[in-house]
């Protein structure tokens, strides 16, 4: 904004007043011919009209110095941003004051959206660091193999490749999240088609840690988008995965009135109780994520997002030691 002159302010200023200013004007000049019309002397009528024009000039002289001390004010406001809008001029009429609420309250949403995208901003440099460190790790262990020409060393290639696929996956969910309502295909799909081809996606890691996959049958039709919610039934099936040295992983579904609950349940170390609560939180690894050095956190949030978007419901029990329960309900009946 540049700074106006003397001249340039004094020119605003009557343009500003130029109504009140005729009105003035026009007055006075009803009076002097209302006092000649009323056969007053001349001499009466001069004094009094040198009166209101000497009266008017300080009027006027008084509201250009406030005109200008405001001037300067917001100038100042304008020049250094950083200071308080409390250090704006005082209002002198409702118009004004209401002109500086509505500035007050922009300025206040701009600090929030201001300090929403710096912590949005944090948490993605954090994720993507822990996301690059992440994926050097079966980089470096293909690397190795690759180096090795071992012949047995395919199924390890294919596991390691594997892996960077998933998180891959996972960082692109990730980007997408705030933007699924226009991503979303709602319409019937048959569970157990989904739930299949999410088991044949990790049918190498099955194999590779030599667990038992009990899929007992199940004919349920679920309103979805097939997309995500193989995404989260995938998420499921990894961490179940991770975290399941022994045993098995059983995949049940459970039919009621209200709604379709699939059950995913594994034999692995379980969660202790005080981490359940905020398993899903962004970030939050737990203990098992600290003791594992590489859980980012983020793949129970995007399942709780994506269900809770679905207007699905995600469930999760755990008995230390003795595994984990996920349950998904997908309501009946119920428009999403």
């Amino acid at each position: 904004m540049e700074k106006k002159s003397v001249g340039a302010l004094a020119f605003l200023w009557l343009k500003d007043h130029r109504k009140s200013i005729v009105l003035y004007l026009v007055l006075m000049f009803l009076y002097c011919v209302v006092a000649a019309l009323s056969k007053i002397p001349m001499g009466p009528i001069i004094y009094s009209t040198y009166v209101f024009g000497f009266i008017g000039i300080v009027i006027c002289l008084w509201d250009y110095q406030k005109y200008v001390k405001k001037y300067h004010a917001l100038l100042n406001v304008y020049e250094n941003r950083g200071i308080s809008l409390e250090q704006l001029p005082m209002s002198k009429n409702l118009i004004e004051e209401t002109y500086q609420e509505i500035l007050k309250a922009l300025y206040d949403n701009q600090q929030a959206a201001k300090m929403q995208l710096g912590e949005q901003k944090t948490e993605m440099s954090d994720y993507y660091t822990l996301w690059a460190h992440q994926i050097k790790t079966p980089i470096a262990a293909m690397k190795l193999l690759l180096e090795q020409k071992e012949e047995q060393n395919g199924y390890m290639l294919e596991t390691e490749l594997f892996k960077i696929e998933q998180y891959v996956e996972m960082v692109l969910q990730y980007l997408r999240l705030e933007s699924i309502s226009s991503d979303l295909v709602l319409k019937p799909y048959s569970l157990q088609d989904i739930v299949r081809q999410a088991v044949k996606k990790y049918a190498m890691s099955f194999i590779g840690k030599k667990l038992t996959l009990q899929l007992e049958p199940f004919e349920e039709t679920v309103l979805t988008d097939e997309k995500w919610i193989s995404f989260v039934i995938e998420q499921i099936l990894s961490n179940s995965l991770k975290y399941t040295q022994t045993g098995s992983i059983t995949i049940s579904v459970e039919d009621t009135e209200e709604e379709t609950k699939l059950m995913i349940k594994d034999t692995g170390i379980g969660i202790s109780p005080e981490d359940l609560p905020r398993i899903c939180d962004r970030g939050f690894t737990g203990y098992n994520g600290r003791m594992d050095k590489k859980s980012t956190g983020i793949g129970l949030y995007l399942c709780k997002q994506v269900t809770t978007r679905l207007s699905h419901h995600l469930e999760i029990t755990s008995v230390v030691g003795k595994g984990t329960t996920v349950t998904l309900g997908f309501r009946k009946n119920k428009k999403i």
